[in-house]
C-alpha cells in the first residue's frame, strides 16, 4: 500500500517506511530508510525509531529556526545511520534531551555550525561517524552524561574536533582529530575516559588560535586520559589548565609545535608513563602547581631551538621519580622560579645542557638517588647538577659522571646540603664552588679521576664563602 502525505511517498513494509523524498522538511514518526536524496530538515520526533538514510545525502540551507539539517528533539531511543548531512547553515545533527541515542556511520560534510550537536542527553553511542570540513566544531557534547564517541574522524574543522561542555561520565576512545584548529577540548568536564585517541596535524585557526591536540581546561577534573598520541600539531599536544584530579598515563606527544606537555594552576595530578618526543619547545612543563606525581615519564630530543625536558616552574610539594630525560639543549630537569618541596628520586638525566638545574630561588627542595652522566649538547659539556640562586636543598645518594662538571655551585647557591653524592670522571671538577656560593655541606661524597683536561686533576674545588666539608672520599682537592 502506497500513501501520498505532504509531499512524501511512504512506502509501508514490515519493519520501516521507505521514504521516496521531495524538497521541504521531513517529519519522521516511524522507522525511515530513505531511498533517494533529500532537500531540507529532518525532524525526528518519536522515541524508539530509526533514520536509515542508506548513503542518500540530506542537504541545506535547510528551514529557518531548526538547529540542525538532523533535528532529535527530546526523544530517546533513536538511531540515525548511514546519512551524508551537508550544506546546512546550522548544525549537520542536533539532538537535545533524551537518551540512548545512536548515531552510527554518518558523513557529516561542509555544514555552517557544528557537525553533530548533543545538548542535555544521556546514554548516548556516537560510532563511526566521519565529521568533516564544518564551520564549528566537529562534535559537541554539552551538558551530557554517559556519552560514549567512539572511532569517529573529525578532519578540517574550523574550531574542534570534539569538543566536551559541562560533560560528565563519557568516553572518548578511538577517536582521530586532523587538521582542525584544535584537536580534544574539555571544559568544565569531570570524571570523563579520554582513551586511544590521535590528534595530529590540527592547525592555529583564526577562530581559536589554539592548534593543541588535547586541553583540559578550567574545571575539568577527575579525567583519566590513557593511551592517546598527540603529534606534529602546530601547538602544545597536551594541555591541563586549572584543574584537580586528572591522571594522564601512557600518552604520547611527538613533534608538536609546543611543549610536549604542559600543565599550569593545578592543586592535584598524576602523570606516569608519558613520552614526550621531539617537540618543538620542551618535554613537560609544570607551572604553579602543587601535589602532582610525575612518576616512569620519558622525555627525548625536545626544544631544539631552546628548551628542557622537564620544567618546573613556581610550583610546590611535587613527586617526580624515575623519569627518563635525554637530549634537550637546555636542563634536563630545570627547578626555578621558587619552586620548593619538590622530591626528584631515581631519575636519569643525560645528553642535556645541564642534568638538573636549580635556580631562581628553588628551595627546601630534595634530590635523592638521581643519576646525571654524559650531560653533553652540540659538541658543548654540560654540568650533572647545577645550584645558583638556590637554597637549603637537599642532595643525597646522587650520580654524576662524565660531565664537565660533577657537581656545581654558583652564585646565590646558599646553605644546600650535598651528602653521599658520586662524581667521577668529569672533565673539570666532581665538585665545586664557586665565588659567591656560601654556607654549603659537603658531607660523605666520593670524586675520583675528575678535571681531566690538566695534570693536577682536582677533584674537588672550593672558592666559595664558608662552606663545610666533612667526611668526603676525593683524590685531589684545592681550597679545601
Amino acid at each position: 500500500m502506497s500513501v501520498a502525505t505532504a509531499g512524501l511517498l511512504l512506502l509501508s513494509t514490515a519493519s520501516a517506511f521507505v521514504v521516496s523524498a521531495s524538497p521541504g522538511t521531513m517529519t519522521i514518526t516511524k522507522s525511515t530508510t530513505l531511498t533517494e536524496d533529500h532537500v531540507g530538515n529532518i525532524v525526528i520526533a518519536t522515541d524508539g525509531v530509526t533514520l536509515d538514510c542508506a548513503g542518500h545525502t540530506v542537504s541545506g540551507p535547510g528551514t529557518a529556526g531548526e538547529s540542525g539539517g538532523i533535528v532529535v528533539p527530546w526523544s530517546n531511543g533513536v538511531t540515525i545511520r548511514r546519512c551524508v548531512v551537508s550544506g546546512f547553515d546550522v548544525n549537520g545533527i542536533y539532538a537535545i534531551g533524551g537518551s540512548k541515542l545512536r548515531l552510527e556511520k554518518n558523513t557529516v560534510v561542509g555544514n555552517h555550525d557544528a557537525g553533530i550537536w548533543l545538548e542535555a542527553l544521556s546514554g548516548a553511542t556516537v560510532f563511526g561517524n566521519d565529521i568533516l570540513d564544518n564551520g564549528g566544531n566537529g562534535v559537541v557534547l554539552f551538558g551530557a552524561t554517559g556519552v560514549r564517541v567512539e572511532n569517529n574522524v573529525a578532519k578540517g574543522n574550523t574550531r574542534v574536533g570534539f569538543l566536551l561542555v559541562n560533560t560528565t561520565r563519557s568516553t572518548l576512545a578511538s577517536n582521530t582529530a586532523s587538521g582542525n584548529g584544535e584537536g580534544y577540548t574539555l571544559g568544565s568536564s569531570s570524571d570523563n575516559l579520554v582513551v586511544s585517541n590521535t590528534a595530529s596535524a590540527n592547525t592555529l585557526s583564526p577562530a581559536i588560535g589554539a592548534g593543541t591536540g588535547f586541553w583540559i581546561q578550567e574545571g575539568s577534573d577527575g579525567n583519566v586520559l590513557r593511551g592517546n598520541t598527540a603529534s606534529s600539531n602546530a601547538n602544545t599536544g597536551f594541555i591541563l589548565d586549572d584543574s584537580d584530579g586528572n591522571r594522564f598515563i601512557g600518552n604520547t606527544a611527538r613533534d608538536n609545535q609546543g611543549d610536549g606537555f604542559a600543565a599550569t594552576n593545578l592543586d592535584s595530578a598524576v602523570f606516569t608513563g608519558n613520552k614526550s618526543l621531539a617537540n618543538q619547545s620542551g618535554g613537560f612543563l609544570f607551572q604553579a602547581s602543587t601535589g602532582v606525581r610525575i612518576e616512569g615519564n620519558v622525555a627525548k630530543d625536545n626544544g631544539p631551538d631552546g628548551g628542557n625536558a622537564f620544567l618546573f616552574v613556581a610550583s610546590s610539594d611535587l613527586r617526580v621519580e624515575d623519569n627518563v630525560a635525554k637530549g634537550s639543549p637546555w636542563a634536563c630537569f630545570g627547578i626555578y622560579d621558587g619552586t620548593f618541596g619538590a622530591t626528584l628520586v631515581g631519575n636519569t638525566a643525560s645528553g642535556c645542557s645541564a642534568g638538573f638545574d636549580l635556580g631562581s630561588g628553588a628551595t627546601g627542595n630534595t634530590l635523592r638517588g638521581n643519576t646525571a652522566n654524559r650531560n653533553t649538547h652540540d659538541g658543548v659539556g654540560g654540568n650533572g647538577f647545577s645550584l645558583g640562586d638556590a637554597s637549603a636543598n637537599v642532595l643525597a645518594g646522587n650520580t654524576a659522571n662524565g660531565n664537565n662538571n660533577g657537581f656545581l655551585l654558583v652564585f646565590g647557591a646558599d646553605a644546600n646540603e650535598l651528602t653521599r653524592n658520586t662524581a667521577d670522571r668529569n672533565d673539570s671538577y666532581g665538585f665545586v664552588a664557586v665565588d659567591g656560593a656560601s654556607d654549603n655541606t659537603f658531607s660523605h661524597n666520593s670524586a675520583h679521576g675528575n678535571d681531566r683536561s690538566h695534570t693536577d686533576c682536582v677533584d674537588a674545588l672550593d672558592a666559595g664563602i664558608d662552606n663545610a666539608w666533612v667526611h668526603n672520599h676525593f683524590g685531589t682537592t684545592d681550597g679545601i
